[in-house]
């Protein structure tokens, strides 16, 4: 790569335009030079470099091709079919050309067309990759991924090492739903380049798509075989360990990598979930901390930090750590309704009601989001407010519950009319839900339709 952008006549060529001085180059030296600007998509420097081999050479026919591919790379349909026509009994057999316009009828929709061009520049014998690969991707556009994979193990043919053929392959196994056959064919190149980090790296995900974790630990220990510093290896590799439950060496495997993961902070929040599932909530937090220290700005972590300090009891610190959070993400509905449930622990029964609202914005097709407001006022006793909500929540829903609360509502402003009417429209819907009812609420008289006071269930 590194000596493709070091090439001796583009450095010649930008030398003379920042001199601004008259320089000599062959017709063959302005095409490489062209094709390097088309390469790169520096459309600007090639449009440069076309201007000036057309002031030496203003008939040069394989100048006018690099014109034709320059104006389908900027998509000017328009000149590039005009020049196709110019061009068509002087290049009809010329490699280049024909790609151009394969490219053009590419560019206009038209991928049988494109397939026709395509197949005639096979017959010249040269950037046979490049073009099966052109061929594979129309043969996407036309609905066939049997026949673009086809088209792209031939490219893998020509070039063993192309990536994007290799990609291209896989992509294909997945839409024809063939796991298996995937990895047979992945086995099969691994045969031949037994190296390839990438080909290694694709078996383990696609033993991982059939849920096969042994195996896919096999593949992953190859990747870290043959690039002892692939974050992506041991990232797998530990989420092989995760899904066999066996949490320790899953640690074992996320500490391995940190000594050069660039991206510790999500390592340290991965290891401090680990922590978690074995039931080690000090460990975790001092992950999480490590985390959140590495990025100040990773809101999951300082989320998580939240819910351990929750789960020991320390309310005070669980708002402080949610509010870190939500001053980093303030979409994110868990997070409210974490701040919500937090609010209500601590007894400020206000700041969870103006969460809700927030709560209801971001999530208004979650039926317990209007009832846990609902229960949050009647708490409060705004039984006017709690029943509009209510009513609200009719648009979006038909549940027993909602009319059961509605009932209470009522019945606590005193109108036992609405409130038998609505507990009649709650039975009707479910007539389970009375004694359902008793067993939610702590404080529900007997042979009565009524609350008082309930008790509030988020259900987060």
């Amino acid at each position: 790569m590194e000596e493709f952008f070091d090439n001796e006549l583009v450095n010649r060529f930008e030398e003379m335009m920042e001199k601004n001085e008259s320089g000599y180059f062959d017709s063959d030296e302005f095409c490489e030079i062209i094709s390097f600007y088309l390469d790169i998509y520096d459309y600007e420097y090639a449009l440069k470099a076309l201007n000036v081999a057309f002031e030496q050479y203003p008939s040069n026919i394989d100048i006018k091709i690099k014109q034709l591919e320059y104006f389908v790379g900027i998509e000017d349909l328009h000149k590039a079919y005009n020049l196709i026509e110019y061009l068509k009994d002087l290049c009809y057999t010329d490699t280049d050309y024909i790609i151009a316009t394969a490219k053009y009828w590419s560019l206009r929709k038209f991928p049988h067309k494109a397939i026709d061009f395509y197949t005639q520049a096979l017959q010249n014998e040269e950037d046979e990759d490049y073009i099966y690969n052109c061929l594979g991707n129309e043969f996407l556009e036309i609905n066939e991924p049997s026949l673009a994979l086809n088209a792209y193990k031939k490219a893998l043919e020509y070039n063993i090492n192309d990536e994007f053929s290799l990609f291209s392959c896989i992509h294909c196994f997945e839409i024809l739903h063939q796991n298996s056959e995937c990895i047979n064919f992945l086995k099969k190149f691994i045969d031949i380049n037994p190296y390839s980090e990438e080909s290694w790296f694709q078996l383990g995900l696609q033993y991982l798509n059939l849920n096969q974790y042994k195996n896919a630990l096999h593949a992953f220990d190859y990747v870290i075989i043959i690039n002892p510093k692939s974050i992506a290896g041991y990232t797998q590799k530990a989420f092989c360990y995760e899904k066999l439950d066996n949490w320790e060496k899953a640690i074992e495997i996320y500490e391995e990598s940190l000594g050069f993961d660039d991206t510790a902070a999500f390592t340290l929040f991965k290891i401090g979930q680990a922590y978690i599932k074995l039931n080690k909530p000090i460990l975790a937090l001092k992950s999480f901390q490590k985390s959140v220290k590495e990025d100040p700005q990773f809101d999951k972590a300082w989320f998580e930090i939240s819910n351990i300090h929750d789960t020991l009891g320390n309310n005070e610190e669980a708002l402080h750590y949610i509010n870190k959070a939500l001053d980093i993400e303030s979409k994110n509905v868990s997070y409210w309704k974490k701040y919500a449930y937090i609010n209500i622990q601590l007894g400020k029964f206000e700041e969870a009601s103006e969460s809700f609202e927030i709560i209801l914005d971001l999530e208004p097709d979650h039926m317990y989001n209007w009832l846990g407001y609902s229960e949050i006022l009647i708490s409060l006793g705004d039984y006017s407010k709690a029943a509009n909500i209510l009513h609200k929540s009719f648009k979006n829903f038909n549940r027993a519950e909602l009319f059961f609360q509605l009932s209470n509502c009522y019945y606590l402003l005193k109108n036992e009319k609405k409130s038998d009417l609505y507990l009649k429209m709650a039975l009707k819907l479910n007539p389970k839900i009375k004694e359902l009812m008793k067993e939610k609420y702590c404080i529900f008289p007997k042979n009565s339709t009524k609350q008082i006071n309930p008790d509030i269930n988020l259900n987060i």
